[in-house]
């Protein structure tokens, strides 16, 4: 994906930002630095900032909660030349939702490795153990992620296909509703995928600590227990899962 399109998007959603309008004189000093305020401020930023990082993919204007309108048709012709990326536009809304949340926890995992070539991930995989594997962004022009592993011929690479909003791996006939599920079957014995390959080495203990409980308690159980805190419930579910 194209990281210069990102900052060209990026500056140009800047310049259109108005600006911010002075503090009326009869307003309290004070309510501006209220607890609740400051949290708003932090939270405001905060999306901000993670919206930034959806701009290649055409996200920065879209949210979870937008509704269908926001999307717009894929384009064609010589307007699709003018997209800020190679991968395809996508088919639906529900398409769109379904690869942004997957991108969202992907980014969560610390094995998924963004753009990357595959002669950049063959290379990094190379002295890695048997059924070690990485996601990364896909070079083909349909497809939005490539997984790659260590086989026992060397690494391998395979396209994650995305029909019918449901995923596969190129070649297989069997589909899952979501990429996590598929990670999750062929992790599984005796299939030949074992352990991710981290960005993150060693790996944070919170990101430990939270498979640790998710395989231990079950998400569900985690983000609706009474004795856990907003933050932590959250956290768990940024990333629902044991891989």
């Amino acid at each position: 994906m194209v990281r210069d399109s990102l900052d060209r998007t990026s500056d140009q959603n800047q310049k259109r930002e108005p600006a911010a309008e002075p503090q009326s004189p009869r307003q309290n000093p004070e309510e501006s630095h209220r607890p609740e305020r400051a949290a708003e401020k932090i939270n405001t930023e905060n999306k901000d900032s993670a919206g930034s990082k959806l701009d290649f993919l055409l996200w920065c204007k879209l949210k979870f909660e937008e509704e269908s309108e926001s999307w717009r048709l894929p384009e064609t012709g010589a307007d699709a030349d003018g997209l800020p990326t190679h991968i395809r536009p996508f088919t639906s809304f529900a398409e769109y939702r379904l690869v942004k949340l997957t991108y969202l926890q992907l980014q969560e995992s610390g094995f998924y490795w963004g753009p990357m070539t595959m002669e950049e991930a063959h290379q990094r995989l190379t002295h890695a153990a048997l059924g070690t594997f990485l996601l990364r962004d896909s070079g083909q022009p349909d497809v939005f992620f490539t997984l790659s592993y260590q086989s026992e011929d060397g690494p391998t690479s395979v396209r994650v296909q995305l029909n019918n909003l449901l995923f596969s791996l190129h070649g297989s006939q069997k589909t899952f509703p979501s990429l996590f599920a598929l990670l999750a079957f062929y992790t599984s014995s005796p299939c030949r995928l074992t352990e991710p390959y981290r960005r993150q080495r060693p790996e944070r203990l919170k990101q430990m600590c939270r498979r640790a409980l998710v395989r231990t308690y079950g998400a569900e159980r985690m983000c609706t227990s009474p004795g856990l805190s907003p933050d932590v419930k959250a956290y768990v579910g940024a990333y629902p899962y044991c891989t």
